[in-house]
């Protein structure tokens, strides 16, 4: 497992242009391709969502007061913890609750990969791929070790190990190859 701090993660703009996102964690080969990807996203003001056919998104509000989602026509609340789903392929709007959101999104090609995101609380024994903090947060693994993770920072390569949350809130992911 290691360690990777809010400001290590790769910059990337917009499919829209409309804003940048920071990648946590992905499976992006030489030639820029990807089948998942793992970002967090500020969003600064109301607007529509890049298109991403093709990919089903997850996304879960880890700063701010929320927003509401306009997908194809039908409103889908995405408050803060709970984790939201639906197509890279609808036509998408947020409107912001009250103020600037921080979302963590969960990006994965359809028919390639499948994921799951989940919201991890004190006591909550997690197995997963890669976990993001949602603020300070401290982890112990089986074998002693403590790990503490600031607002956004995440445990990367965190399969096959078992965690306990000891303290905070984060978000566990789950990649599965299909």
């Amino acid at each position: 497992m290691r360690v990777q701090r809010f400001g290590e993660h790769r910059e990337m703009p917009w499919a829209n242009g409309k804003g940048t996102s920071y990648e946590v964690a992905s499976d992006r080969d030489a030639s820029d391709h990807w089948s998942w990807r793992i970002a967090i996203a500020p969003v600064v003001q109301d607007g529509p969502f890049s298109s991403l056919p093709g990919v089903d998104r997850q996304l879960v509000v880890v700063d701010g007061k929320g927003m509401v989602l306009n997908i194809d026509g039908k409103s889908m609340k995405c408050l803060p913890d709970q984790v939201v789903q639906f197509s890279g392929d609808a036509t998408t709007f947020a409107r912001l609750v009250d103020g600037p959101v921080i979302d963590l999104g969960l990006l994965t090609v359809r028919g390639s990969v499948s994921g799951s995101m989940n919201v991890a609380r004190p006591g909550d024994v997690i197995e997963c791929d890669v976990i993001v903090s949602n603020g300070q947060s401290v982890f112990d693994d089986a074998i002693g070790h403590r790990y503490m993770l600031e607002a956004h920072d995440a445990l990367l390569d965190v399969r096959g190990h078992h965690l306990v949350l000891k303290s905070g809130t984060a978000i566990s992911i789950r990649i599965n190859s299909l």
